[in-house]
């Protein structure tokens, strides 16, 4: 009976350790319209994907998005028509129950 134990935590873990997220590496949109008007600085700016997993092993919600980080992130300051200087980071915090993962987009934000 241990042993059946040993194995089911064993195959969670690895199971968890395959749905991690990885955020890439990848622009939205590398072509700005009318290149000739110049860019107007706005300010920084920060956009985030959350997925919780409740008791380490249920996820809720979808699962973390570097694509939706970025929406975010443009979203923060009306009027945003690029973001320059991204850098695009992941975490995982851990609560009582529960974890998060969060991949996070900090950048400049442009008009």
């Amino acid at each position: 009976m241990n042993r059946l134990v040993i194995m089911q935590l064993v195959f969670a873990v690895f199971l968890y350790g395959c749905s991690t997220a990885n955020p890439g590496i990848f622009v939205s949109s590398s072509y700005i319209a009318n290149p000739d008007k110049a860019a107007q600085f706005l300010g920084e700016v920060q956009g985030e994907s959350r997925q919780r997993w409740i008791l380490y092993l249920i996820p809720m919600g979808e699962a973390p998005s570097t694509q939706q980080a970025i929406i975010n992130a443009k979203q923060q300051i009306s009027g945003t028509r690029f973001l320059a200087d991204v850098s695009i980071d992941d975490r995982t915090e851990w609560g009582f129950g529960y974890s998060e993962q969060i991949i996070i987009v900090n950048a400049q934000a442009y008009r």
